[in-house]
């Protein structure tokens, strides 16, 4: 009796074992569903090519006697970087060929000219970073591209949608066909990211080391995002209405979709980013409800209804700063 007592209570230890196993096996599938995508929809690297869109500002002058720049051998690039390798200080970094935060390759014609749009306040030891990383990285693309930093110049709650739209405005009349919405904290990995656009709005950031390399959910266009300046004035930018960190991003999304424009990527190992560490921002609490109404008012906020005071706009070396309040 007390051997048969023995048996029975080993296998209820067994059969409690087993199923322990099994939920926690089920929670961390049910984690790795639930909290995005490895392995995202995108566009084949053979693809790739057909899918760019090139374009020059007319103010860039091209030279006959110079050949068009190549992209190929950067798209079929293999090499990336390691966060851990990236400097913290850029003692030695070389501002050569830049002015007003602008570059464009001496031996080559280019076929994209890039407006990248950089909103920004209180975040000086990462634009220490960004900036002199970003110069070196660029400058090896054989693209013109230019940094607008539009800063927000009072104590009001950061309004990331209002700043991208008023560096849009100023891009756009300089006939920038592209834009490229970039957040100060994050920086490229992989050598094959191109920044240019792509026929449709290009969500570039969609493998951040802060997220493990996933795609949060497939709506996603916060981090950096390309977009055609045609593009972007037909979704009529981001919204005014969001003051405070959160739902511009997802709002901007739903503006894309309603206007039948598709979300493309690069393959993952194209698009990793590495996030600089910083506080975050506070959360806006009303977002939801404002993402709701905004389904309506599309055309009426947006890009042609933002109000700002323009407080400088000063060409600096290695930026075109554009200081704002709102």
């Amino acid at each position: 009796m007390a051997k048969s007592s023995l048996r029975n209570r080993i296998l209820q230890i067994r059969v409690s074992s087993c199923i322990i196993v099994i939920l926690c096996l089920i929670t961390v599938i049910q984690f790795f569903i639930t909290c995005g995508k490895y392995n995202y929809p995108h566009t084949p690297r053979t693809e790739l090519v057909d899918k760019l869109f090139t374009g020059v500002t007319p103010f860039l002058a091209s030279k006959q006697s110079k050949p068009d720049c190549t992209y190929i051998n950067i798209l079929q690039s293999k090499k990336s970087h390691h966060s851990w390798d990236i400097p913290r200080k850029y003692d030695d970094f070389s501002p050569k060929g830049i002015m007003n935060g602008s570059y464009a390759p001496e031996e080559c014609n280019p076929l994209f000219s890039v407006a990248i749009l950089v909103t920004y306040r209180n975040r000086q030891s990462q634009l220490d970073i960004f900036l002199p990383y970003m110069h070196n990285w660029l400058r090896k693309q054989n693209i013109h591209y230019k940094i607008y930093l539009i800063e927000q110049e009072d104590e009001k709650p950061w309004n990331k949608g209002m700043l991208y739209n008023i560096g849009a405005k100023y891009a756009i009349a300089d006939k920038f066909p592209c834009l490229i919405l970039h957040d100060v904290d994050l920086l490229p990995l992989d050598e094959s990211n191109l920044y240019v656009c792509m026929k449709e709005p290009r969500h570039m950031s969609a493998s951040i080391d802060k997220f493990r390399f996933v795609l949060t959910y497939d709506t996603l266009v916060g981090g950096v995002l390309a977009m055609r300046s045609e593009q972007y004035l037909l979704v009529n930018g981001f919204s005014n209405r969001f003051h405070g960190w959160g739902g511009e991003d997802d709002d901007l999304a739903d503006r894309i979709a309603s206007r039948k424009l598709s979300i493309l990527r690069f393959p993952r190992d194209m698009s990793e980013y590495t996030m600089l560490v910083h506080h975050p921002e506070p959360k806006n609490s009303e977002r939801q409800r404002i993402m709701s109404e905004n389904k309506q008012h599309i055309s009426e906020d947006g890009l042609n209804s933002v109000v700002y005071e323009s407080i400088q706009v000063k060409p600096q070396r290695l930026f075109t700063m554009i200081k704002v309040k709102l």
